[in-house]
């Protein structure tokens, strides 16, 4: 029996005995390697976003946009890897634990958004608009610039919300190009895929590099890390960061993006400090815009505050606003959702996914037939 069929065999078992589920079983857990490095990444990737939007500058291509790039292609490397080893029975599972670590940050993260917008600058079209796109997971497919910081909430405020649409979509899509595809698995398959999507300046295109350096991995073994290939690859990846450094041309965004994620996907253990950083990520990346009106608050409130002080005041507030939702929702959640699974709810969660994309689909390109 191979590893793929051990994996699938003990997903169908849990996914069979829903009680397991009760005492923390997550099969999900044992198709990934432990890659301590990728915690203190996601916080890094988060941390440059955060403090991109609140005003610094970092030199040459480094951006929030390239680090929203490096993401995604985190996505596909990690989620590639558990659809690898998930048979067609896993699949209630993968969707049970998509929708309720992306979801329930997400709501509140929307919640906030939207609530505080309503309160601060009123209800309107765009306010409505918006939040359709956000809740159906499509923003990134319908919001157009200039004009979208000024129909959405608080002047833009959930902008970067565009990112989620992107992931969620993968998470639906995916699935079905490898589950239902006699292909779907296979890296050429995966490669030509990416290489249509930077061709055509496709924002997925870093996902879909992700996914085949996963399927790479499986074919390969852990080849990005033996003793001559890593250092290749660093200075691989150092080479296109000098071609983006010299012209920043997105085309370059992709391999960059894989590069890094491969060169820092070395196996150990993961420490406590990381895991936290690793943890808090996600809910920084969703709230760091409180870090700003917090800042903003202060220098209403105190009259003055230094120039060279207002970034880091904004930056630490972002931290303990991601800690805190960590705290409250997300550690909360990651306790607890093992217990509440059932494939009756993956299946459900699963088409709901389904359902709200399409809706969102539908309903924002009647919004722009009708030219609103």
């Amino acid at each position: 029996m191979t590893e793929s069929e051990r994996s699938d065999q003990h997903v169908r078992r849990a996914d069979e005995n829903p009680s397991a589920a009760a005492f923390g079983a997550n099969p999900e857990t044992h198709k990934l390697d432990s890659y301590p490095a990728l915690d203190w990444l996601r916080f890094a990737l988060a941390s440059i976003v955060a403090l991109d939007h609140e005003g610094m500058r970092f030199p040459g291509p480094i951006s929030a946009g390239l680090s929203v790039d490096v993401f995604l292609a985190l996505s596909g490397w990690l989620i590639g890897g558990i659809l690898i080893a998930t048979s067609r029975q896993g699949l209630p599972r993968f969707f049970f634990n998509r929708a309720t670590r992306i979801w329930i940050p997400y709501a509140v993260a929307i919640l906030l958004v939207y609530g505080l917008g309503a309160v601060k600058t009123g209800v309107d079209a765009g306010w409505f608009k918006y939040l359709l796109y956000d809740v159906t997971f499509t923003h990134y497919n319908f919001t157009t610039f200039p004009p979208a910081p000024y129909d959405m909430p608080l002047g833009g405020t959930g902008n970067h919300f565009w990112s989620l649409s992107i992931e969620e979509q993968f998470y639906l899509l995916a699935p079905i190009l490898m589950l239902a595809l006699p292909f779907g698995k296979k890296l050429w398959f995966w490669l030509v895929a990416a290489a249509l999507m930077i061709a055509l300046g496709m924002r997925a295109a870093p996902i879909a590099l992700g996914v085949a350096a996963a399927i790479s991995q499986r074919d390969f073994g852990h080849w990005h890390g033996r003793a001559f290939v890593r250092p290749a690859l660093i200075l691989a990846t150092l080479l296109v960061l000098a071609i983006m450094w010299r012209q920043d041309d997105a085309r370059w965004h992709p391999l960059f993006a894989a590069g890094v994620v491969l060169s820092l996907a070395f196996i150990g253990r993961r420490g406590r400090v990381g895991l936290l950083l690793g943890a808090i990520s996600y809910p920084l990346y969703l709230n760091h815009w409180i870090g700003a009106f917090v800042m903003h608050l202060v220098v209403k409130l105190a009259g003055h505050v230094p120039q060279l002080a207002q970034i880091p005041l904004a930056y630490s507030c972002a931290v303990l606003a991601g800690f805190a939702s960590w705290a409250l929702v997300d550690r909360w959640v990651m306790e607890h959702r093992a217990g509440w699974y059932t494939p009756a709810r993956g299946r459900l969660l699963g088409a709901t996914a389904y359902a709200l994309v399409a809706i969102g689909l539908v309903a924002g390109t009647a919004i722009r037939l009708h030219g609103s």
